[in-house]
């Protein structure tokens, strides 16, 4: 049975995380992609593609992705940016209508729990209680973004994999991907004051770095910090993780005792 690759998303961009794992998965008809969140403050239309799902469409079906395997959920149910970790239990609901319909032996990207972004740490949860209730996975992993351990103010380390998340697993960049990596970057223009301060830290990483890295989900429920100290999202003052935190055990007890 072919294996069907299953990417959960929180923002339309984050896909720029796994350009490699998805340009090198071998049929990219078995891949499709959630997105959870609007990506917007204010989701002011649920039915059309906003400015942010159209750049995603756009670069994504550049690596071969079909529009038909591409769902905003986000926008669908107006959860907005920085709001689905208040949103989980409906976000929940939706995801798992879609994941039954995709049968086969299912592999699952999603991001790493790291603390930069609470939209990110939301959906690690989301995975680890779909696959803990459903087995939906036959493998689960997560992927870095960016996160501010060891950092001061509001600095951070970007495709930075965490010890905490356990072993890391590493996929070589070919050479011309890098630059194919490179060019995709600058079709998020909606976001360009965000990614002015991300560019010159991920294409410094797709020049010089020899791999992008993975690391596994662990099939435990367990809710933990990210790390020690203050969170990015913390610093930037989006949430407070003991807020977070109330909203995980909340939407953890509805499936597990913990």
């Amino acid at each position: 049975m072919k294996k069907k690759l299953i990417i959960i998303l929180a923002h339309q961009d984050d896909e720029f995380c796994i350009f490699n794992r998805i340009i090198n998965f071998n049929n990219k008809k078995n891949i499709y992609i959630f997105y959870m969140t609007s990506g917007m403050d204010v989701n002011l239309n649920k039915g059309n593609f906003n400015k942010r799902d159209l750049e995603s469409i756009s670069v994504l079906k550049k690596i071969g992705i079909s529009k038909k395997n591409i769902f905003f959920l986000g926008r669908k149910l107006s959860i907005n940016n920085n709001k689905l970790y208040i949103n989980l239990h409906k976000a929940f609901k939706e995801l798992i209508k879609n994941l039954k319909k995709i049968k086969g032996n299912k592999i699952v990207y999603t991001h790493a729990l790291e603390g930069g972004h609470e939209d990110h740490d939301a959906c690690n949860y989301l995975i680890k209680i779909a696959n803990f209730k459903y087995k939906f996975f036959k493998e689960c992993y997560q992927f870095p973004a960016y996160n501010g351990k060891g950092l001061p103010f509001i600095f951070f380390n970007v495709l930075s994999p965490l010890s905490e998340n356990g072993k890391i697993y590493y996929k070589k960049y070919k050479f011309l991907d890098r630059f194919k990596f490179i060019y995709f970057l600058f079709f998020y223009k909606s976001q360009l004051k965000t990614w002015l301060g991300l560019y010159p830290f991920i294409i410094f990483k797709y020049l010089f770095y020899k791999t992008d890295t993975m690391q596994k989900i662990k099939s435990n429920i367990s809710i933990r910090e990210p790390h020690k100290g203050m969170l990015l999202y913390e610093k930037r003052g989006y949430c407070t993780y003991k807020k977070f935190n109330e909203k995980i055990i909340n939407f953890v007890k509805t499936y597990n005792s913990i």
